[in-house]
């Protein structure tokens, strides 16, 4: 297993999901100790083939020098050295259940990272059927980067300009450019292509090999159930915001109710006090909502920019701007302060439960 210095293994880490090494043994059918004795065998050989790097297929445990987590590449190339290594004698022992099980863990795998990816709606875009990821996102799934996405598509070329039965790349069907976001788009079609291109093709490592063949096995199929997904989601946030606007009834900050008898009565609208477009996984979510009337939404998005907003800018625009909803007269004062010191400690609470702590949606 080859090992980075620290600075460089810092900026090798990336927000993705490991597995300790128990759960790694268990996930490969394997004991611990057969896991342990694998890994000191690649330490013993700096040189060996598989090229384990640590900052992309493993970490150490913090304070443990020598107790892993493993990433999913990790997983999956040390799962193809068990069958290169062990051939039919390990798998002639597995029973047909662990078959089912492996397979089921490599879509799992596949699928997880395919759902942290399209945590940024900024990065998806969904036409028909197709679901398309931006090429950052795309590095990501395939565990490349930008030189090896342009060298798969090099390949690909070469092969279709050389005629050599390769399906062309189309506009469309397998990458798109969309007016409303900067940058080319890959669908799971073009994917598993880059996927299977790079299995086939690519000038990698057999642990890079083990992950793209898992992509180009599974992907489409994991892209199909996000794209339903994501697109029932738009439908949750909706749901919820009526939910909260019924409940409610009326402002929660200054209190007005919409009157029908009203010459301009005011429009309740339903704020995200994550804003939705940055924080997709709270944008359903009970507790990020907060029903204000239009004109007073209006003047805090205003009042905060195009950035995106949180629940302790809504805090700061409150005690700027908003006081006077929560004087009242002598004899309701008291009650007042308290309403606002709750509203208060509701945003301050979400925004401690919420800020850097992304849900999977």
């Amino acid at each position: 297993m080859s090992s980075t210095s620290s600075t460089a293994k810092r900026g090798s880490r990336r927000e993705r999901d490991s597995f300790s090494h128990e759960e790694a043994a268990k996930m490969l059918g394997t004991s611990p100790a057969k896991l342990d004795r694998i890994c000191r065998e690649f330490d013993a050989d700096p040189n060996d083939e598989w090229d384990l790097i640590e900052g992309e297929f493993f970490e150490y445990e913090p304070g443990q020098a020598r107790k892993r987590r493993f990433y999913e590449e990790g997983v999956m190339a040390i799962a193809k050295y068990l069958e290169e290594t062990e051939g039919g004698s390990f798998l002639a022992r597995l029973k047909e259940f662990f078959t089912h099980h492996r397979a089921r863990v490599t879509r799992a795998l596949v699928q997880r990272r395919i759902i942290q990816v399209t945590q940024d709606r900024g990065a998806v875009q969904i036409r028909g059927e197709l679901l398309f990821l931006d090429q950052r996102s795309v590095v990501r799934v395939l565990g490349t980067n930008g030189k090896g996405m342009v060298g798969t598509i090099r390949r690909i070329e070469a092969a279709d300009a050389s005629l050599e039965g390769a399906e062309a790349l189309q506009p469309g069907l397998h990458f798109d450019d969309f007016p409303e976001a900067s940058g080319r788009f890959w669908s799971q079609v073009g994917i598993v292509r880059l996927a299977r291109t790079m299995q086939d093709r690519g000038r990698i490592s057999k642990a890079r090999k083990a992950w793209v063949k898992a992509v180009a096995d599974v992907a489409e199929g994991c892209f199909e159930v996000q794209r339903k997904e994501l697109e029932s989601h738009e439908a949750k946030v909706k749901r919820a915001k009526e939910r909260a606007r019924k409940k409610e009834g009326r402002c929660q900050i200054t209190l007005l109710t919409p009157k029908p008898s009203d010459r301009n009565p005011i429009e309740l609208e339903v704020h995200h006090l994550f804003d939705a477009a940055s924080r997709p996984d709270l944008a359903a979510l009970d507790d990020n909502l907060l029903v204000i009337h239009s004109t007073l939404h209006r003047n805090f998005h205003k009042w905060v920019g195009n950035r995106p907003c949180e629940p302790k800018d809504f805090v700061d625009y409150l005690l700027r701007n908003e006081l006077s909803h929560f004087q009242g007269s002598p004899s309701t004062r008291v009650r007042q302060e308290q309403r606002q010191q709750k509203l208060i400690h509701r945003l301050e609470l979400l925004q401690a439960r919420y800020e850097g702590n992304r849900l999977l949606y």
